[in-house]
């Protein structure tokens, strides 16, 4: 079997286990996965940003940045999408850990931990992601889209930032390609796609996973978008946040 290549983002705020932590992941002990660091941050609004602009295959983050548990909203931020979570800490505070289960399944490490342990726990969560998978195709969160070139790809929900209304046709935007469908805005909302996503204006509808703030005519979603908001659409928008993020 092939070894895999994993990219890994770490938010740790301490020095010393950045580099602890950096040793252990160099170490060959999976059979299956290779693991890189993709990068080391000890703010969460710096490693949202690197989320939001490169692929990650887990995320392992420390609870507590600050002494803030910083990693629990971490994991609101990272709640609805397809990147796995393994949290670490020094604390074995019962109360962290059920706030932490509430938002996502994930991985849980006591400090200090050996190489294998951290391993075995990056391991565990990636095929747990991948049985999570096989289920979304069963549940259908993904549409099969055209690119430029013509050619079909599968798009998960997750990977969806914002759709725009051409008339008869849909405009669909990742944060890296637009896609363009044959059916308008209110079939495709209506027909095809989750309650994460909603319309905002008669020509854009957007996926709340990628929502990053809300003015009082605009909405900001990642990727530096910046869409404008119907005066019809914000009452109901407004309900909706308040629902969901």
């Amino acid at each position: 079997m092939p070894i895999s290549d994993i990219v890994i983002a770490m938010l740790e705020d301490d020095p010393i286990d950045q580099i602890k932590i950096e040793i252990m992941l160099a170490k060959l002990i999976s059979s299956q996965y290779k693991y890189h660091l993709g990068g080391t941050y000890t703010q969460l609004e710096d490693l949202v940003k690197y989320l939001n602009n490169h692929k990650v295959d887990l995320v392992l983050s420390d609870i507590m940045i600050d002494n803030k548990p910083i990693g629990i909203e971490l994991l609101k931020i990272l709640r609805d999408t397809l990147v796995p979570v393994v949290l670490m800490t020094t604390s074995q505070d019962q109360k962290l850990f059920l706030e932490a289960q509430k938002n996502l399944s994930v991985q849980y490490l006591i400090k200090p931990f050996h190489a294998i342990t951290l391993q075995s726990a990056i391991e565990n969560t990636l095929e747990a992601q991948k049985k999570s998978k096989q289920y979304n195709f069963i549940d259908k969160n993904y549409l099969y889209l055209s690119s430029k070139s013509g050619h079909q790809e599968q798009v998960w929900f997750t990977e969806i930032v914002y759709i725009e209304a051409d008339d008869s046709h849909c405009y669909i935007h990742t944060l890296s390609k637009r896609y363009v469908l044959k059916k308008s805005l209110t079939k495709l909302l209506g027909e095809d796609l989750n309650e994460h996503f909603i319309r905002i204006h008669h020509k854009f509808a957007v996926n709340r996973i990628h929502i990053q703030q809300s003015e009082a005519n605009t909405l900001k979603l990642a990727g530096q978008v910046v869409l404008p908001v119907g005066k019809s659409f914000r009452k109901e928008l407004n309900s909706f946040l308040k629902r969901h993020i």
